[in-house]
């Protein structure tokens, strides 16, 4: 195992001794089509027992749709209450890469359903038997998944997410100064894998009861998020913006931030500030009747013990009214609909970047 230089992350690239979790099940390939009614197209067949597969029919008038039909079906089983385990964040993605969190590859579904389909709603999926009913004008696809082949491979893949997250909270409980930016977007991520977890638990669950038993103290998202909301409030941010008498501007960074659980001050300089410069100017319309309020905002979350900056925003535009005085007013509503906007998806977007995978 060799280490990373960005946030520390441990990057594992033992694939082999997970490449159970890189296989999906789920092929139509070798599927095979029934000349006669089956008997799974009206009930359980005995070639596939309940104590053994999940199983679920599926029909429509053509071939991939009763496919996908039977899929969702099979899904369907799993309870609309389970939220997909899948994301498409940056670092979940690059972490997939890397081998440091367990995923599931689609390589031998047929893109045409993969589009159609959860991903991770496919895990183990097979596709074993079609029957087309030339008299109902339709077919029928049985979908099933083994249940100690998924057993296995949700285990194994909540076993990898599992060390991940304890890798993650090992670094921040060994960090000297705990309570920084870096520790948080660390928390973020673990927190994410775990909503992973949680999915794929929920799944196990249901395939095997006894198996899931064996995962009842992982890291909970629940658990995650509350010690990432407790380092929150031990960082302050301090909001520093010029030429923003009403202070609406700055209310508008402070809300952004209190969304994510940190404490923002005013007129202190601690080691996270968000600064914010803003220049107004008047001009006129052609005719004179309305007047304009020109306005940039430069807008930046900085970390000045590193002396880097975080979030960049640059804000430019320009409002009018029959008085220049409105029409700065309406200048400032912009700046704030845009600091709650773009600000907090852009410090989203920091939390989510890690490069390191």
């Amino acid at each position: 195992m060799s280490k990373i230089n960005f946030f520390g992350f441990k990057k594992i690239y033992a694939f082999g001794a997970f490449s159970l979790l890189m296989v999906l099940c789920a092929s139509a390939a070798y599927a095979k089509t029934s000349k006669k009614m089956a008997d799974w197209v009206t009930g359980p067949s005995s070639d596939y027992p309940k104590k053994d597969y999940l199983s679920a029919v599926g029909s429509a008038v053509d071939k991939k749709a009763a496919e996908i039909d039977a899929i969702n079906e099979l899904v369907a089983i799993f309870g609309q209450n389970i939220n997909s385990a899948a994301t498409s964040s940056r670092r979940m993605e690059n972490a997939q890469k890397a081998g440091a969190v367990a995923y599931s590859d689609e390589a031998k579904l047929e893109k045409d359903i993969l589009r159609e389909v959860n991903q991770d709603d496919v895990i183990c999926v097979e596709i074993p038997e079609f029957f087309e009913s030339k008299s109902e004008g339709k077919w029928y696809a049985l979908a099933v998944i083994n249940r100690e082949k998924g057993s296995k491979i949700y285990s194994s893949m909540i076993e990898k997410n599992q060390k991940e997250i304890n890798s993650i909270l090992s670094q921040v409980k060994a960090s000297k100064d705990p309570n920084t930016m870096l520790n948080y977007s660390r928390l973020d991520f673990a927190e994410e894998v775990s909503k992973a977890n949680e999915g794929y638990l929920k799944r196990l669950t249901i395939l095997n009861p006894s198996a899931a038993q064996n995962f009842e103290s992982i890291s909970t998202p629940v658990q995650i998020h509350k010690a990432k909301s407790e380092m929150a409030a031990k960082i302050p941010v301090c909001v520093m913006v010029d030429d923003d008498s009403d202070g609406r501007i700055a209310k508008a960074f402070q809300e952004v931030m209190a969304s994510f659980g940190f404490n923002t001050t005013l007129g202190s300089n601690e080691r996270y500030v968000i600064s914010c410069k803003n220049h107004f100017k008047e001009s006129a319309s052609s005719n004179s009747k309305t007047k304009f309020c020109e306005y940039v905002a430069e807008c930046a979350l900085n970390d000045t013990s590193l002396g880097e900056t975080l979030v960049p925003l640059s804000i430019t535009g320009r409002e009018g009214s029959p008085n220049y005085q409105n029409a700065e007013v309406r200048a400032k509503q912009k700046i704030t609909g845009k600091i709650k906007g773009e600000f907090a998806a852009s410090f989203q977007k920091y939390l989510g970047e890690f490069s390191a995978f």
